[in-house]
């Protein structure tokens, strides 16, 4: 304010930092208190509650300590093992006791049927033990998460205390044609599993609203629709030995066992679970384009989804060039988006790869197929040669030119049977040669990249 004299703040300023100083060491000195602690109990292979308590609190404070994550799962292993063998121990006592009484055949069978409601009554209590152990260590994981969504550690916790838990790998144990009870038990296992990773899939989507590019949370997302694909082939006896071989999601749509032989209920469920993630992905895409999980998770369902679909070659076409036409939006949206090029790459590479299938082996089929490989490479150097014009800095466009003009140039060389079809194979070249030179200077910092691509010694 006018008129007041400014006041030095050297002095208060350096009894400040000195403060500051004093409560950060402190702070560390209780740390690397708690962090020696740890290391004690792991060098005498201490597994109690007080270690597991330990690892708690060294993990709330700092929960990049893969060490600690990984000694937590031994410690929590060996009370999951402790509680079965004490169990196991308990009624082996139990069995030599009743078989030294020699008492009469019914009294027995009473005998029997009271050792097995205890035996059973001890199992539920040891996986209720077990489920509440793991629900500690998911609340943990999940309060970890919200302050450090990107650390690995934490989400590979997460999952493993999910493949622990009691109801999860309900694809374990298929249900017995023979048995109208074990086949009650395994639907209820089914049932458990499907709705823990149900929750899970929520509580996954809540954290990519908060960042959609989190791609420890894509990779979490793979894993539980995968285990929920599990859940539907366990609920069918057509497929629940397939279920057994644990087949990976989305590529089981593509199985023989899958597409001709399972139920058509089941085939339905698959193929709406994927195409519900197909869904997911595309919302996140339209929120924002640059999410190169949410591209790639369409790469990694689509083929799969239209080959449980059976489409024919025609339907196959309407599908891929309505994905060429979505990417070209996002191309012209923002065109410096590098997972918007290699989505359209990929596109471009499944086109070409194309077989022709084994009724169409006649000549003129064989010619069609080509031919729509090469209409392709036209119509999709032409949209980006008219992106091109409105960004001529574009480095991305400059690239895909370049490379596509080359993929056209050898399509029509390795079929040339026209001078003019010739022809247009050399322009094809000599334009990609022309765009390779001109992003030497577009993109100086892959300088060296662009002169082996001109010289053959590079691929793109």
């Amino acid at each position: 304010m006018h008129g007041v004299k400014r006041q030095p703040k050297t002095a208060a300023t350096a009894e400040a930092r000195a403060a500051r100083k004093a409560k950060e060491a402190a702070k560390l000195a209780a740390y690397l208190e708690v962090e020696q602690t740890f290391f004690e109990y792991k060098r005498s292979a201490r597994k109690d509650t007080t270690a597991l308590h330990h690892t708690t609190k060294l993990l709330t404070l700092n929960p990049e300590l893969y060490t600690v994550w990984n000694y937590r799962r031994q410690v929590l292993l060996h009370m999951f093992a402790s509680s079965v063998e004490h169990g196991a121990r308990q009624d082996v006592q139990k069995r030599e006791v009743f078989a030294s009484l020699g008492e009469h055949q019914e009294q027995q069978k009473d005998q029997e049927q009271q050792k097995d409601d205890t035996r059973q009554d001890k199992l539920t209590v040891k996986m209720e033990s077990k489920q509440q152990l793991l629900e500690d260590d998911l609340a943990l994981t999940e309060h970890a998460l919200r302050a450090h969504p990107k650390v690995y550690w934490i989400w590979n916790h997460r999952m493993w205390c999910l493949t622990q838990y009691p109801t999860a790998t309900s694809s374990s144990a298929p249900a017995s044609s023979s048995s109208s009870s074990s086949s009650t038990n395994a639907d209820a296992d089914t049932d458990a599993a499907t709705w823990l990773w149900e929750r899970e899939l929520k509580l996954v989507e809540k954290m990519l609203d908060l960042d959609a590019r989190n791609f420890h949370g894509w990779n979490c997302r793979r894993t539980i629709i995968q285990h929920l694909a599990l859940c539907i082939l366990s609920a069918d006896a057509s497929t629940s030995e397939l279920a057994c071989t644990q087949p990976s999601f989305p590529t089981l749509l593509s199985e023989p066992a899958v597409v001709m032989r399972a139920a058509p209920a089941v085939k339905t469920k698959l193929v709406s679970l994927a195409e519900n993630e197909l869904a997911y992905a595309l919302r996140k895409i339209e929120s924002n384009f640059s999410n190169f999980s949410a591209w790639h998770q369409r790469t990694q369902l689509l083929p799969h989804v239209w080959a449980a679909k059976q489409l024919s070659v025609d339907q196959m076409h309407v599908y891929v060039d309505a994905e060429f036409e979505r990417v070209k939006h996002a191309m012209y949206t923002d065109p410096s988006d590098q997972s918007v090029w290699f989505y359209h790459r990929w596109l471009v590479d499944i086109t070409l790869a194309e077989q022709t299938p084994q009724q169409d082996r006649e000549q003129h089929c064989i010619t069609s197929h080509r031919q729509r490989k090469i209409n392709v490479l036209h119509s999709e150097i032409g949209v980006i040669e008219e992106l091109f014009e409105l960004e001529p800095d574009s480095k991305w466009c400059a690239i895909s030119l370049a490379h596509y003009n080359t993929l056209l140039a050898t399509l029509y060389q390795g079929q040339t049977d026209t001078d003019a079809e010739h022809a247009i194979a050399q322009q094809a070249s000599a334009k990609a040669k022309r765009l390779l030179q001109q992003l030497i200077e577009l993109d100086p910092d892959r300088e060296h990249r662009y002169r082996d691509l001109l010289q053959g010694n590079a691929h793109f």
